[in-house]
Parts: structure tokens; C-alpha cells; sequence
């Protein structure tokens, strides 16, 4: 009689115990749930920005870079450049360039970043350091690590290869003659 006693407190313990095991795994479940859908907006977030770049939308960028956005390109701007800035600067591309277009090869988000490859092609139609316009058709790799924050871009580091650039636009690379 005793034994049949026993075997109820062990079943209502193990039954106890696989209920925890069940809600610890669906807890965390929903953890990677909600990350990985965090994940595919911040993507998202990106294509869009690539998007109001490729046509030019300069309000539409702006609306998706945080007020506090900061740039970090050390190829290109030895210091942090403003969402102001950048934008300035894409706007002197978009006369320079024609055909500016930025294609997303690679997109990978963890996290609060999103991490992109990218090759950015056009025509160059002249204005930059005084190089001639040429109607040259260049091509260029970049790659770019964007931190969101609230559903904006607040965050941003990018390497590109602006010596391929201005090799393709004519521009020669060569020592420095020394002053005698």
C-alpha cells in the first residue's frame, strides 16, 4: 500500500519538474523569436537606406539616420562625419557620378548591426578634385557595419577602396618628388 503513496509524490515531482524544462525552453524560444524578427526589420532598414541612396532621396535618408549619427570612414575622413555631412556629400556624388548605384551583395545582421557587402558602380561625370570629366564607368567594393538603434541608423563604419576609384577616374598614384 505504501508503495502506490510513494509513486504519486515522484509523478506530481517529475511532472513538475518537465512543466519548468517547458516553459524555460519556450521562454527562450521566444527570445531567439524576437531577435531573429529584430534582425530581418534591421535588414530591412538597410536595403532601405541603399534604396533612398540609389535614387537620390536625400529626405527620405535622413529620415532614417538617428539626429545623432556618426560616420567613421578612415579611407575617405580622417574624423567622424555628421548625418549633415554625409548627406552634403552624397549630394556632391550624385552631380559627380551619373548611374550611382549601390548593390548589396552580402547582408548579414547580429544584433544591433547589420553588417554589409557592397559594390557601388556609375559614370563619372567630373567635379572631384579637379579631375576632367571623363564619362569613365568605374566599380568599387565597400564594406559597412551599421548600429541601429529605435529603428534608426546611429552608427556607421565603412572602408571602401577609393584608390581603386580613383585609379578607374585617371588619377595616378606616384612617389612624391623630394625638393632639393
Amino acid at each position: 500500500m505504501k508503495k502506490p503513496l510513494l509513486a504519486i509524490p515522484l509523478a506530481l515531482i517529475l511532472c513538475f519538474m518537465v512543466g519548468c524544462q517547458d516553459k524555460e525552453a519556450m521562454a527562450e524560444l521566444e527570445a531567439f523569436k524576437a531577435q531573429a524578427e529584430t534582425e530581418e526589420q534591421n535588414r530591412a532598414l538597410v536595403k532601405r537606406y541603399v534604396e533612398t541612396l540609389n535614387r537620390a532621396d536625400f529626405e527620405a535618408f535622413k529620415e532614417l539616420l538617428s539626429p545623432d549619427y556618426a560616420i567613421y570612414n578612415p579611407s575617405g575622413y580622417p574624423e567622424s562625419t555628421s548625418r549633415e555631412k554625409l548627406i552634403e556629400n552624397y549630394k556632391a556624388s550624385a552631380e559627380a557620378f551619373s548611374e550611382f548605384t549601390w548593390n548589396i551583395k552580402d547582408i548579414i545582421a547580429a544584433g544591433d548591426k547589420v553588417i554589409c557587402r557592397i559594390i557601388a558602380n556609375g559614370t563619372y561625370k567630373g567635379g572631384v578634385q579637379g579631375l576632367p570629366a571623363t564619362e569613365k564607368k568605374f566599380e568599387f567594393s565597400l564594406i559597412t557595419i551599421m548600429r541601429l538603434e529605435n529603428g534608426k541608423v546611429l552608427e556607421e563604419w565603412q572602408e571602401d577602396d577609393q584608390l581603386g576609384l580613383a585609379r578607374q577616374l585617371g588619377m595616378e598614384l606616384k612617389p612624391k618628388e623630394e625638393t632639393k
